[in-house]
């Protein structure tokens, strides 16, 4: 096989699907259609299971997100390992001997199952915030700079207004906390609205020290977005920003594979 060496550090597919197994039906193996345990035999070893009770067939992927799978267990480790390095499309391809357009739908799948509530973030300390337009929207990006955490809320409209900046605010900057902005008027008298101290400079008399790391954070969002995806629709823009997110605010969902599969695959809900 073509990569063979390279690819040897990954588990091989017994392996994967003993651990898919355990994380999504955990020690013992029960029919999710009527929750007996003991009715269950194994037809194919860790992969096909049937229940002598209802008489229901159930499998690792016929129960979550990777239902329809064509991909053998250890080419979907790999992809998920490829989508936590940041590999682009092109690269993963000749790596993993697998056409684009399956990349792109695991990588999307990746994305829609992340199991996290980025509209639980809470900034605190010294938060630099800022915007970034893009046709037919804009972004509005906040960074806790001691705790390197950040928020993204897109807003599909052509420029932001006062209350698009102070509800971002509300939601997500600790009360106490010290915020710095740019001159922007949607940012002006914000602490007589939420009790924080407010900072600004003017960044036309080249001024940007106190939002140095917000500004630098617009270009590291386009080159990620350049190097995975190569480009995003606006249609798919605020699923990207949440992934960009959770990169930043939940690294260790993106250290291994088996961090990302526990957090996505959660156990399988009995008795529908």
């Amino acid at each position: 096989m073509p990569n063979a060496k390279a690819l040897s550090q990954f588990p091989n597919e017994k392996q994967v699907l003993r651990e898919l197994q355990r994380i999504i039906f955990g020690k013992h193996v029960k029919c999710p259609h009527c929750q007996r345990q003991i009715y269950v035999i194994e037809l194919k070893k860790n992969r096909l299971w049937r229940c002598r009770k209802c008489r229901k067939r159930f499998s690792i992927t016929s129960v979550n997100w990777l239902k329809g799978m064509k991909i053998s267990g250890t080419k979907l480790w790999m992809l998920v390992w490829c989508w936590q390095q940041k590999l682009g499309v092109l690269q993963v391809s000749g790596l993993c001997l697998t056409s684009i357009p399956t990349i792109r739908r695991y990588y999307e799948l990746f994305r829609d199952n992340l199991q996290i509530n980025c509209d639980d973030i809470i900034l605190e300390g010294i938060v630099q915030m800022d915007e970034m337009f893009v046709k037919g929207a804009f972004i509005l990006g906040a960074k806790d700079i001691i705790r390197k955490r950040i928020k993204m809320n897109v807003v599909f409209k052509k420029s932001p207004e006062k209350h698009d900046a102070m509800n971002m605010i509300f939601q997500h900057v600790k009360p106490g906390s010290t915020l710095f902005t740019d001159g922007s008027k949607i940012y002006r008298k914000s602490e007589d609205w939420w009790p924080i101290t407010h900072k600004s400079e003017c960044h036309s008399k080249f001024e940007f020290s106190q939002t140095s790391e917000v500004e630098g954070m617009w270009g590291v969002l386009r080159t990620f977005i350049r190097r995975m995806y190569h480009h995003v629709t606006l249609k798919k823009l605020v699923k990207i920003i949440a992934e960009f997110e959770a990169r930043f605010s939940f690294k260790e969902l993106f250290k291994y594979a088996l961090n990302f599969l526990k957090n996505s695959l959660s156990s399988v809900p009995l008795a529908f």
